[in-house]
């Protein structure tokens, strides 16, 4: 199967298995991801997310996962207490185990996570410890976060190749789009929503790098990609747009099982848009962006914007 080089604006064939120069697919998979509002001068509400999660491939072409997700969210105003009309604090930690089903135009990732709020999630910790190493403020409020309770949660993604999104030119740049579903369903969140991923560069990974510190998102791609050669070096540019409807935030609304003062009210549609860049080489994804996120909740003063950075090894 012939294709267009990375690297000049010719076409170049792959190397096919027993050919000089082949280069196996990768079957393990690392990412690690992490997003803050810092990047954009602001402290406050989603505050910090970190995303750690493992995938391996199996003979028949789908994966197995696990993951570890940690999210931090506090007020914008620095306070002894909860400040009404704003987030509350709250953190969430969750050990996630998913199955990924994989193809070449649709995808499905289903994972299941067991989770914790309160102290036992360490986001006061994690928060106010980073916040010293760096000389930051540190915030004095979490004595009223959300309480502690286990969590359960139930998340899905189905990812869509949309074939008019593709093209290759003669000088070697490509593009794609993924039509992306995702859905949220336990004590914690309960979700749903969809939209679409557009990418443009050269030698485009299968690895598409959506959805960032969601749910059921891992670092392997739900689609396989047939003309990307692993040996070549790759980089592109995204672009994402997500619509989603909330019945339940545990970062706003509580948990299940105790009793909790909401200080605001959450909106149940949101909208979330992601630009990045991301580079690919030797067997790691580089990847860079930035999110704007409409307001989680009713009277919410700051923009909902952070940064988020990720890296990848596949091996």
């Amino acid at each position: 199967m012939a294709v267009l080089s990375p690297t000049v604006g010719y076409f170049n064939p792959i190397p096919q298995p027993g050919e000089p120069g082949y280069t196996e697919q990768p079957s393990h998979h690392f990412r690690g991801t992490m997003e803050n509002d810092s990047a954009f001068g602001y402290d406050g509400n989603y505050s910090h997310g970190t995303r750690l999660d493992y995938a391996q491939s199996l003979s028949n072409g789908d994966a197995w996962g696990v993951s570890l997700t940690q999210n931090i969210y506090t007020p914008s105003t620095h306070t002894h207490g909860a400040v009404p009309g704003e987030s509350p604090y709250a953190g969430y930690l969750a050990l996630g185990g998913a199955y990924l089903s994989r193809g070449e135009n649709f995808g499905n990732a289903v994972e299941f996570q067991l989770g914790t709020t309160g102290n036992p999630s360490f986001a006061r910790y994690a928060q106010n410890g980073l916040h010293e190493m760096c000389g930051m403020q540190t915030w004095d409020g979490w004595s009223d976060q959300v309480p502690s309770e286990v969590t359960v949660q139930l998340s899905a993604q189905q990812h869509v190749r949309i074939p008019w999104m593709e093209s290759t030119s003669s000088n070697g740049w490509e593009s794609d789009g993924t039509f992306v579903l995702r859905e949220q369903f336990g004590t914690a969140f309960i979700k749903a929503g969809g939209g679409v991923a557009y990418r443009y560069g050269r030698n485009l990974p299968p690895s598409m790098q959506v959805s960032g510190n969601h749910a059921a998102s891992y670092g392997v791609s739900l689609l396989e990609k047939k003309n990307y050669n692993p040996a070549a070096p790759s980089y592109f540019v995204s672009a994402e747009a997500y619509v989603d409807y909330i019945a339940r935030d545990i970062s706003i609304d509580g948990g299940v099982f105790h009793h909790f003062e909401q200080t605001c009210s959450r909106k149940p549609w949101q909208a979330e848009f992601r630009l990045g860049v991301g580079v690919s080489y030797q067997g790691i994804d580089y990847f860079m962006g930035a999110v704007y996120c409409t307001d989680r909740y009713r009277r919410q003063n700051d923009p909902s914007c952070y940064g988020t950075f990720s890296i990848s090894w596949h091996w």
